[in-house]
């Protein structure tokens, strides 16, 4: 073994920017050595110490304070061959060369170059090959010229806060394995459209010349100048070049806020999509960054939307639903590789299409995944404008994406399920720690479940998970109430018998107090809903009121592994104002199940003068023998069975 292999190995696995380049050290003798910037190689994260550490590798120019400028190096076997550092903030860097047999090309340019150049910006091609991350900030690639092969290749985001660190090899391994373990769902890429450099139109020429992007268009609303003013009144770009809040939720992925607004709506965390159906069998993910979320387009003109308006009106039969997973993620968000782990998150089923929407990230998918190229569909001729500015789409460039993405899905047959796999047989169930036996048992009460909704129900599907200890007339009133907003309601009741009243005594008095109401079915929740195997505090929830509770497990397992057996779109539960357990795991409710295409809905509790129903306080007047004052909490066929088994004569 080469003396640097066991350096050039641990490279791959290294995140931290001096660590990395002392680890560059170590290899530069035997490997050969490329450096490009994009944007800058300069930011609040480059120290001055830090751009000492490069000198380390024997490179001689030092980039604190370079901010906005072209940079390339390239080392090899521990010959500085070629470096250079931008003299002005437009300057364009180009380096070609042959180095043992092999072809070599390097381009660099600043954020304030030209669109043309900016599309070649942290370029590193060998033999024609893209091998760079192309992110902002300094992109290396590590190269064998002796077995003709990449060893390592990197981004370091310089103008992020923390330096933050991208390498692709990591993106591409995380969709691989992926797919492999979701082998029904199918991931296709889509390459974005590019500026195009030739024949261009006025307002392209417009957009080079100003160097425009989005703020210039915010900054410049009352000069109607632009493109887009041809689609939109000024009301409405105020609003659609905003990008409402986001944040990252406690599993760290990225979520927005819930917006309201006229134009641009995001609920559950993600963008609205305009025209989905009620019901449908395949899902359509768009996962990616501000282009997919629609930076410039009202809800209805979004690759999604449009998307999804084309297969309503030429694929109506295939029952389909298009949800917008599209993030304004600026370049620091894309060295964590945000919309990988988006993706990861997806309440997905078999049969369902992902599509991961790619801006220029540098080295191809297309020969690991199947891949949609969209590149050149900005080329002339065409009667309308494509780009609003340097990297964003028109509603007429949305449209002209999706139209190819649903000519692309129908020539590969990727359209509908019509033999989707039984949502009992996809299953999570190695995630939440379960064994192989609770792992089988999970599957077959998920077959329970499909099987009940394929026999007896095809509607809107509300749920409740309750326990009925005893049965009250809040218990009652939260089921009436669920009613109104749904089709069908199942209600589940908790199995495990780890409260007062016996889980067939719970049984026997729902089922008695809800005989009257139709559309209601009684469901045992099994082992899955609420039970020591997935929320065990909720049976110690007395002794754990100033705790913070983690509720997440047993709401992700009922929003990914039991909703969809019954197609559940809708859960109920009421206000909690005294329980601090239950407050948390409705709170996590809120967050979790719009995740899993689930709305949360909460009930104001029924009260009996000023205080709130609760079967705590039924037990505690039971304990005290206050049959009277019961009477005015629980319905009659409850109260007849608490006289019959604990009344004394």
């Amino acid at each position: 073994m080469r003396d640097g292999a066991v350096a050039a190995d641990a490279l791959k696995v290294e995140y931290d920017f001096v660590k990395y380049v002392e680890l560059l050290d170590k290899v530069s003798k035997e490997y050969i050595i490329i450096i490009a910037a994009r944007d800058t190689p300069w930011g609040p994260a480059f120290t001055q110490e830090k751009a000492e550490v490069l000198r380390k590798i024997g490179l001689k120019a030092n980039l604190f304070g370079m901010f906005r400028r072209a940079y390339v190096a390239l080392i090899d076997s521990g010959n500085v061959i070629f470096e250079k550092v931008g003299d002005t903030t437009r300057e364009v860097i180009a380096y070609e060369s042959a180095i043992s047999g092999d072809s070599v090309s390097v381009y660099s340019s600043s954020f304030e170059a030209d669109v043309i150049h900016s599309f070649t910006a942290g370029s590193i091609m060998i033999n024609g090959e893209e091998l760079s991350a192309r992110g902002r900030g300094l992109n290396i690639v590590v190269y064998d010229k002796i077995a003709k092969k990449v060893l390592d290749t990197v981004n370091f985001d310089t103008y992020s806060a923390d330096l933050s660190c991208r390498h692709p090899f990591g993106e591409i391994d995380r969709l691989r394995s992926f797919q492999k373990n979701h082998p029904a769902i199918r991931v296709v890429c889509v390459d974005a459209p590019k500026f195009p450099t030739e024949n261009l139109t006025q307002n392209e020429r417009f957009i080079l010349k100003n160097n425009v992007i989005r703020e210039t268009i915010i900054n410049n609303l009352d000069k109607p100048f632009f493109a887009i003013n041809q689609y939109y009144s000024r009301e409405i770009l105020e609003e659609v070049f905003r990008v409402p809040k986001s944040y990252h939720d406690v599993r760290g992925i990225r979520r927005f806020e819930d917006t309201r607004g006229k134009y641009v709506n995001t609920v559950g965390g993600h963008r609205v999509t305009a025209y989905q159906p009620q019901q449908y069998e395949q899902t359509i993910w768009f996962v990616g960054g501000c282009s997919v979320f629609g930076i410039g387009a009202i809800d209805e003109h979004t690759m999604a939307s449009l998307l999804q308006g084309i297969i309503n009106e030429r694929a109506k039969e295939k029952r389909i639903c298009v949800q917008n997973y599209g993030y304004f993620l600026c370049e620091a968000d894309r060295q964590r590789e945000e919309e990988v782990s988006i993706l990861e998150s997806l309440p997905i089923r078999d049969g369902d299409v992902v599509l991961y929407y790619r801006a220029d990230n540098g080295i191809s998918l297309g020969q690991e995944f199947p891949c949609i190229d969209c590149s050149k569909i900005a080329l002339q001729p065409r009667k309308f404008e494509v780009f609003s500015d340097k990297g964003h789409l028109t509603p007429d460039g949305y449209r002209l994406v999706a139209e190819k993405i649903f000519n692309e899905l129908s020539a590969r047959k990727l359209l509908g399920v019509p033999d989707r796999t039984s949502p009992w047989i996809s299953s999570c169930a190695s995630e939440y720690g379960f064994d192989s036996n609770q792992s089988t048992e999970l599957a077959e009460y998920k077959r329970i479940l499909t099987n009940f909704y394929n026999e007896v129900l095809s509607v809107t599907i509300g749920a409740i998970v309750m326990n009925c200890n005893p049965f009250t007339l809040g218990h009652r009133y939260l089921i009436e109430q669920a009613l109104q907003q749904c089709n069908f309601l199942i209600v589940f009741l908790v199995e495990e018998d780890s409260s007062f009243f016996s889980f067939e005594d719970r049984l026997r008095l729902i089922d008695e107090g809800t005989a009257d109401l139709d559309n209601v079915a009684i469901i045992p929740s099994g082992r899955f809903i609420i039970s020591s195997l997935t929320f065990e505090e909720y049976f110690n929830k007395s002794e754990l009121q100033e705790r913070v509770i983690d509720t997440s497990k047993d709401i992700t397992v009922f929003a990914r592994e039991i909703a969809p057996c019954l197609h559940i779109t809708k859960r109920f539960a009421g206000e909690e104002p005294l329980d601090k357990v239950t407050m948390q795991y409705n709170e996590a409710m809120k967050r979790i199940l719009p995740e899993y295409g689930i709305e949360f809905i909460e009930i104001p509790r029924k009260k009996e003068g000023e205080e709130v129903i609760s079967a705590s306080r039924v037990r505690t007047l039971l304990e005290e023998g206050d049959f009277e004052r019961i009477k005015y909490l629980v319905p009659e066929t409850t109260y007849r069975y608490l006289v019959e088994r604990y009344k004394e004569e």
